[in-house]
């Protein structure tokens, strides 16, 4: 792993995570809530890129954008581009699971292209941003959740690297928009669509391999939708967070999430 830059700077960790061993229910023996987390994972790759496309166009409508910001983007960059080659790295152990995808992610990655090709810059910019802030309140819960922490080592260290760098750049792509528009109801429009794209997108891919299990289609939705419910349930905090960012004054840093995140940094430099 690289080390940490400069303080004030986003750090790229250029990871190595081996996925041979990884079982279907990794998340603590909890099937749904594994088949969740592959759901979500099929969105990474293509949706990261997206996320690299809006923020590179975005700073480019800036005049004179600062270099701390043109930093802070750089590592941004940096730590997504790592996410997709670790979770395209993952998609094998769903093929090795026996699990079929392919197909429904390869739509998926088209209908992400053809939204980064044909939204104006400025939407894209803002749905970014709100995908950036749903990554990091649910980061929280990655750091802190009792199936994850008791979950397959090398899954569990995945999602908490993955985490780490939510939160780290959690602000970025909501600092360029700001500069770039700052317009309230186009951050909110971006917001929605983002959930609208993220929720949607997860709970199909997850109900998906819950039916590779042999669920029927009403079963498989109900077992989601029972986890989604204990998650929250646990972590009842992300629903007030969840509502923050509809706030006209909201700032992504005006949560307090630091303090999660010291001890798994210290955990990730196992890996070199």
């Amino acid at each position: 792993m690289s080390a940490p830059h400069e303080a004030g700077t986003i750090p790229v960790r250029k990871m190595n995570f081996e996925f041979d061993s990884v079982p279907r229910d990794f998340l603590n023996g909890n099937l749904a809530f594994s088949n969740y987390f592959n759901g979500l994972n099929l969105l990474f790759p293509e949706g990261e890129r997206f996320f690299m496309h809006a923020v590179r166009d975005g700073l480019k409508t800036i005049k004179n954008p600062s270099p701390e910001l043109k930093e802070q983007a750089k590592g941004f960059y940096g730590q997504e581009a790592q996410h997709s080659i670790e979770h395209l790295k993952y998609f094998e152990i769903l093929d090795k699971n026996g699990y079929e995808f392919r197909g429904e992610l390869a739509k998926f990655d088209r209908f992400i292209i053809k939204l980064r090709k044909k939204l104006p810059t400025k939407l894209r910019l803002a749905m970014t941003a709100g995908a950036e802030h749903l990554t990091a309140i649910s980061s929280q819960m990655s750091l802190t959740d009792v199936d994850v922490a008791n979950g397959h080592p090398v899954m569990r260290d995945l999602m908490q690297w993955h985490a780490i760098e939510e939160i780290e750049h959690k602000a970025v792509a909501y600092d360029v928009y700001a500069q770039a528009s700052g317009n309230y109801f186009l951050r909110i429009l971006g917001y929605l669509a983002a959930i609208v794209v993220v929720g949607g997108y997860s709970y199909k891919f997850a109900t998906m391999f819950m039916r590779q299990e042999g669920y029927s289609k009403r079963k498989a939705a109900k077992l989601i939708r029972d986890d989604q419910r204990q998650i929250l349930k646990r972590h009842s905090y992300l629903k007030s967070q969840f509502l923050a960012y509809f706030k006209p004054g909201f700032h992504p840093n005006q949560i307090d999430d630091e303090h999660l995140i010291e001890k798994a940094r210290v955990d990730l430099a196992a890996y070199g």
